[in-house]
């Protein structure tokens, strides 16, 4: 690891991972997560493109976000970003300096949405939202082949739910999926197999499944919209999943993406050693970040210049 990596890591084990550790599991607990998630997103000073807020009816509901960067024309590329943050914390406004950095990047706009939040606002309430913006994409007149999705933690797992649900409504799937430290099972049985092998910077089992739960609580695990490893399918796009290779959620986009190879789809897996949760948000400052953003552009590059979307892949291991 380079060195601004691992005082990034000393940073956040003297920090942010003990303090959650204690955080209970209300809104107290909440509002104190909250605050620190949006710290870390934030330290980073990163330069931040002109965005323009958007609230507005879609077909399923109010559609609130902000575009980042131009608003595109139809027929012209765009991100659709979920942020992350157990589906209890942060918005498009925490998340706008690595918007921003992906739309430089990837050379098109952004359109990151604000969904509701838990504990206020419980499963399937995000997800509705997260489907409801899609659809006011297309709307709009955007093209599906148009969209790339982009979600990091539990916007990842709500990233990779979206396409089990366009699957089951008939709808066409995006053009590709980008998840950064995805949440792929809901129960945290996976990531729970991982933590006696790594050493997660960022934050514990305990805080982490605390959270999730004011979210999904606890009958809603087999929803096919949370069970997205049971939805994987050669009719799914083209995936790219980032984890750092020292975070529990390591075991889960290493999970996912076996068993959407194994179904004849198309997903790379990449692991950065020693790297946290979401490292790719301290891109500014951490060469890994920036490096991880590059195989991103590579990704979707050869996505855009490849005919055929059924070429499987085998995990890349960095």
């Amino acid at each position: 690891m380079s060195l601004p990596s691992q005082g990034a890591i000393l940073a956040l084990n003297a920090t942010l991972r003990p303090l959650g550790a204690v955080l209970p599991a209300n809104r107290f607990g909440v509002g104190a997560a909250r605050l620190g998630l949006a710290a870390v997103c934030r330290i980073w000073f990163d330069p931040k493109l002109a965005h323009r807020p958007v609230d507005e009816q879609g077909p399923r509901g109010r559609t609130v976000g902000e575009w980042v960067g131009e608003p595109p024309q139809p027929g012209e590329p765009l991100v659709y970003y979920l942020h992350g943050s157990g589906y209890v914390g942060c918005s498009p406004a925490t998340h706008r300096g690595l918007v921003s950095e992906l739309a430089r990047r990837l050379e098109r706009s952004a359109f990151a949405l604000r969904y509701r939040l838990a504990p206020e606002h419980r499963f399937p309430a995000a997800h509705d939202d997260v489907l409801n913006g899609y659809l006011w994409l297309l709307e709009q007149g955007h093209a599906a082949e148009d969209i790339v999705v982009i979600g990091d933690s539990a916007g990842g797992h709500m990233a990779l739910g979206l396409c089990v649900q366009l699957r089951e409504l008939g709808l066409p799937q995006p053009r590709a999926v980008v998840c950064f430290s995805a949440l792929v099972d809901a129960t945290w049985s996976l990531a729970d197999q991982r933590r006696t092998q790594v050493r997660d910077s960022f934050m514990s089992l305990g805080l982490a499944s605390r959270m999730t739960g004011l979210y999904t609580g606890t009958t809603h695990f087999d929803d096919p919209r949370l069970a997205v490893l049971d939805g994987v399918g050669p009719d799914l796009p083209p995936i790219l999943l980032q984890a750092g290779g020292s975070e529990m959620l390591s075991a889960d986009a290493e999970a996912f993406g076996a068993a959407q190879r194994a179904a004849g789809g198309r997903c790379e897996v990449q692991l950065w050693p020693g790297m946290f949760h979401v490292f790719q948000v301290g891109h500014r400052l951490l060469p890994e970040a920036r490096a991880a953003l590059t195989a991103v552009e590579r990704f979707i590059a050869d996505i855009e210049t490849t005919t055929g979307t059924d070429r499987q892949r085998s995990s890349t291991v960095i």
